[in-house]
């Protein structure tokens, strides 16, 4: 199957495959954690660990560890792995409490299963566990956690800080995104760099091609919010909208729209709880091709980690990489 026309979900259960010893590893690690938790803790965080994700950023990690000239240490890889997917997931559930959502991965999220005030202090001491993974480590791997959660939360509170913004620039969502999405696939990239033993030229050209796959990642998030190219979606659509956020499609909208158009935009995104609502806003963005010119800059994007990732010794793990890079964009959930 060609990779440009494969599904993004066949392709990153074949990447799993390729690297199952390593991803098994990391798992063991993730509930360790559970069980080594407090009473209290480690109950909700069986619950939660439980819940598996993608996978897609220590899939991405375990690739890479592989793309260098020795095989590389299992257990070191599966506890960068651990210390990636454990700060996602504490992301997700202080995320979770700031958009009011309910359902992730198909289940209530912890803030509607523990209350609010148990979630928080939950995602909280997953964070300082996704540190603990890497507190062995004599690189600077751990400098590397700390600042992709330096980042990520840096993002998050920008996004905030421009929540409801009508004349949110281009820049400042680059910057948005960049920070609460790219910055932990960069990490997770330059994590796997590291653990092939590539040379630092070399690392931080990983970590360039994560920014990318990132960036692209996130826009096509965007654009499954409104229900485009969704399929089987595990989270509930308009949330963007419904909490104020401006993302890209709205960004191409304001763009190519008359003054008129655009105040009729703005009063239809103040009223976005209405019913019906979203789906105006939606059939207007759609009308611009607002969609089709995100997803050109997401495809933009994977095209730059695609051409880093063809600089890297042709293997097995690389063709897997290519493969889930040419895929993301027709991702459906």
């Amino acid at each position: 199957m060609s990779p440009t026309k494969a599904d993004f979900k066949a392709v990153l259960s074949q990447a799993r495959d390729l690297v199952k010893e390593a991803l098994d590893q990391t798992e063991r690690v993730i509930m360790q954690v559970a069980q080594n938790a407090p009473a209290g803790i480690s109950d909700r965080l069986v619950s939660l660990f439980s819940r598996k994700g993608k996978r897609i950023r220590s899939t991405l990690l375990c690739l890479l560890a592989n793309c260098g000239a020795q095989k590389p240490d299992i257990n070191r890889v599966a506890h960068a792995c651990a210390a990636i997917e454990l700060l996602h997931l504490a992301s997700l559930v202080h995320d979770d409490i700031i958009d009011g959502t309910d359902v992730r991965r198909g289940q209530k999220t912890a803030h509607r299963e523990w209350g609010t005030q148990v979630a928080v202090l939950i995602g909280d001491y997953v964070l300082s566990q996704s540190m603990r993974c890497v507190i062995d480590e004599d690189s600077n791997i751990p400098g590397i956690i700390s600042d992709a959660a330096d980042k990520l939360i840096v993002g998050e509170i920008l996004e905030l800080d421009h929540c409801g913004d009508m004349a949110l620039s281009r820049k400042a969502y680059n910057e948005i995104i960049d920070g609460k999405t790219a910055a932990l696939i960069d990490a997770a990239a330059r994590l796997g760099g590291i653990m092939a033993g590539f040379e630092q030229p070399v690392v931080d050209e990983c970590a360039k091609m994560g920014t990318h796959f990132g960036i692209a990642f996130q826009i096509i998030d965007d654009l499954l919010d409104y229900g485009y190219g969704s399929v089987n979606m595990d989270k509930a659509k308009f949330t963007d909208l419904s909490n104020g956020l401006i993302t890209l499609p709205l960004l191409y909208y304001f763009e190519d729209c008359s003054p008129e158009e655009r105040a009729e935009m703005e009063h239809l995104i103040a009223k976005a709880s209405d019913e019906g609502t979203p789906e105006k806003i939606h059939d207007r963005l759609m009308a611009k091709k607002s969609f089709a010119k995100a997803k050109a800059e997401a495809q933009e994007h994977l095209e730059q980690a695609l051409a880093i990732a063809d600089k890297f010794p042709k293997s097995n793990f690389t063709e897997e990489i290519t493969a889930m890079f040419a895929s993301m964009s027709e991702r459906g959930n």
